[in-house]
């Protein structure tokens, strides 16, 4: 009998094993797939024009940083960087301000049509952009906001909402709501416990809010082509597809530009990864 046992406990400890090292290699391999295309374009930046065609796979030889200097002098990188950086910190300033305060009041106040408003916004994340295109263009050339940074943080700001509020809702909701009571037994009013309060704890929604939204602001296409057209207003998707266009054939200039552009998104997340996590985490685990 005690033989079994331990046989039953051995099988369990080495199927645990197996099961734990099938989870490493599942993860390794999805991180080589994504981690390898940037790790190859980094390194491809520092190469030369005539290195990237004879070893196209291998290490640089040398880090050859010029290619960083002519992307960013004729490719005017910094002036896009510039406006990628004002559309996407605004956006996120607006987003974190009207969704913190459209979801908080869905988690703790009752009125009117409070579920169907909130499932409005819901359903709305399931209609893309290109589809508002037409109506959304009338409205900012009827507000005379084409060719402005207006143009393209109002139109994020709207369209990222709706997962904002959703995702911030869950935040409050799990909010321990007895530190409230206590605040409201102190004497502070709704605004100012949900300022000292309530914000102060859900800072891991609020940094998954910012990562999601920057990342979104920051990558978007679409409307800013069809929005702005002035060359010093362009944000970096719309300054890399003109740098791709003029310099086809210079693999290392764009690889450069390319890495650029990458770093502030970068930043942003290695800043804020661990309120991320804990983020992620916790809208895991509540129910």
């Amino acid at each position: 009998m005690k033989q079994d046992s331990t046989l039953s406990t051995l099988r369990y400890r080495i199927a645990s094993s197996l099961g734990l090292w099938g989870t490493y290699l599942v993860v390794a391999g999805f991180s080589v797939l994504v981690g390898y295309p940037v790790l190859w374009m980094f390194l491809a930046s520092f190469k030369t024009k005539t290195e990237m065609y004879i070893n196209i796979w291998g290490l640089p030889a040398s880090l050859y940083t010029a290619n960083y200097e002519y992307a960013w002098r004729v490719s005017k990188m910094g002036n896009y960087i510039g406006n990628s950086l004002i559309v996407s910190i605004v956006t996120v300033i607006v987003i974190l301000v009207f969704a913190s305060v459209a979801a908080y009041a869905f988690s703790r106040f009752t009125f009117p049509a409070k579920n169907v408003i909130f499932f409005t916004f819901v359903f709305s994340m399931l209609v893309p952009s290109q589809v508002t295109i037409i109506p959304l263009y009338a409205i900012i050339t009827q507000l005379k906001l084409t060719n402005t940074y207006f143009a393209l943080i109002l139109p994020y700001a709207a369209g990222g909402l709706p997962l904002s509020i959703f995702l911030l809702r869950a935040f409050f909701d799990g909010a321990p709501r007895e530190v409230e009571d206590a605040a409201h037994i102190d004497g502070c009013s709704n605004l100012q416990t949900f300022l000292r309060v309530v914000l102060p704890v859900s800072t891991p929604g609020l940094a998954t809010v910012t990562i999601l939204q920057f990342m979104n602001a920051w990558n978007e296409f679409f409307l800013a082509l069809i929005f702005i057209r002035q060359a010093e207003l362009r944000t970096i998707p719309l300054g890399l597809q003109a740098f791709f266009f003029e310099f086809q054939v210079e693999w290392q200039y764009l690889f450069a530009a390319l890495s650029m552009a990458t770093i502030p998104v970068i930043l942003v997340y290695v800043l804020m990864q661990r309120q991320f996590i804990a983020g992620l985490t916790a809208g895991a685990t509540k129910g």
